[in-house]
């Protein structure tokens, strides 16, 4: 199974895998092979011996030019769909492509930008009923995303993704103490509004908590107080398998 659809900077959705009767933009065949995040490894040379010693991946951007099909029945049909659909990217408001396969944890989410500003205009639209437009897109932080999870209580995030997960526990509730899987635990204090914790170690702030995360392919258990919650999303640099 495969579906991926776009939903654009100004909130008009296609389906890229639709037909050309179906949706007004389609993606042609092989468009989005290069929707990947560039790869490079951590390996390190063995001196005076072959080989290496194996290292970890590592993940940059989303970098690439994405050809979209264009369809109208008529010249100034074509001319409206061409107009709404470049004014549907931008380099500061994102895109949004969804992508449903056959990986578990799906569907899964993209945010895309213009890498750069589109070209010129090729043509007087009015007079045709279909082009293409390619679009160079850009993405940071180079990972598809799953849809928001949350539970409460004692809560197991199991990763089927790609990179470690760090959730974030929203407290609203008497404060109490936090379980991490490793057995290790650190108090969460009242809170009357809603705040969120973070603990991924670039922003965690809450003094005697630490990060902890699930790696790729493992399972941990967090046991939260009541009025607590913990949120976490699957980042995966393959969404298609």
């Amino acid at each position: 199974m495969l579906k991926v659809a776009l939903t654009s900077a100004i909130g008009k959705e296609y389906l890229l895998t639709g037909t050309q009767q179906s949706s007004p933009v389609v993606c042609p065949e092989e468009a989005l092979v290069g929707l990947v995040a560039e790869e490079s490894r951590t390996d390190v040379a063995v001196p005076g011996a072959p080989g290496v010693v194996a290292g970890q991946a590592r993940y940059g951007a989303i970098q690439t030019e994405l050809p979209f099909m264009l369809n109208a029945d008529t010249g100034e049909k074509m001319e409206a769909l061409y107009r709404e659909f470049r004014q549907g990217w931008s380099r500061s408001k994102p895109c949004v492509m969804q992508v449903e396969a056959d990986r578990p944890g799906g569907p899964y989410f993209v945010d895309l930008v213009l890498d750069r500003h589109l070209g010129g205009v090729p043509v007087d639209m009015s007079r045709r009923t279909s082009a293409v437009v390619t679009v160079p897109v850009f993405n940071s932080g180079g990972m598809f995303r799953s849809s928001l999870k949350t539970g409460t209580g004692s809560v197991t995030v199991t990763n089927v993704g790609d990179v470690p997960i760090y959730p974030k526990i929203r407290n609203l509730g008497a404060g109490g103490v936090v379980t991490t899987p490793s057995g290790a635990r650190f108090t969460l204090p009242k809170s009357t509004t809603a705040t969120v914790v973070d603990t991924d170690p670039r922003r965690l702030r809450l003094p005697g908590a630490f990060p902890e995360s699930v790696p790729p392919g493992k399972s941990g258990t967090w046991v939260l107080p009541a009025g607590a919650s913990l949120e976490w999303k699957l980042l995966v640099v393959d969404p298609w398998a």
